[in-house]
């Protein structure tokens, strides 16, 4: 889980809204990365089903991010090679980016507390509400 591992500690060391806001970024993209490798393989329609919803959240999030005012233009941290695709269960996929994803919805939450009000506030609201959501999906799913 070397993608998602990388992500939550870039959301971990965070300060500041634009920090917060790319690592969000990018952590939306490496979930969206991580669920579309293994939704290639799985043969299991309720887990394709289940990944399906949480790629849609995890865009939804995602985007909401690229509209707020204080997202650097260029990458905070931009990534010196490709990653290889993660391995491992679905279990433990789901466990991974269920993780992140609370984690991401408690760095958004707390970066709309100092965006005060505007767009960068709604952004970081949204995309919070996004990732509550792909755990919400991925936590009551069966592991």
């Amino acid at each position: 889980m070397t993608l998602l591992i990388t992500a939550r500690d870039r959301l971990q060391r965070a300060r500041g809204l634009a920090s917060v806001l790319d690592a969000a970024c990018d952590a939306f993209e490496d979930i969206l990365a991580v669920i579309g490798a293994y939704e290639e393989t799985t043969t299991s329609a309720g887990t394709a089903i289940a990944f399906l919803l949480v790629a849609t959240q995890a865009a939804n999030g995602r985007d909401a991010v690229l509209f707020a005012p204080s997202l650097p233009p260029r990458s905070l941290h931009p990534r010196q090679a490709p990653v290889p695709p993660e391995r491992g269960s679905a279990g433990k996929i789901k466990a991974s980016v269920a993780g992140l994803s609370l984690l991401l919805a408690s760095q958004l939450a707390g970066a709309a507390t100092t965006a005060g009000a505007g767009a960068d506030q709604a952004a970081c609201h949204d995309a919070a509400r996004c990732a509550r959501t792909v755990h919400d999906l991925l936590a009551g799913a069966d592991r």
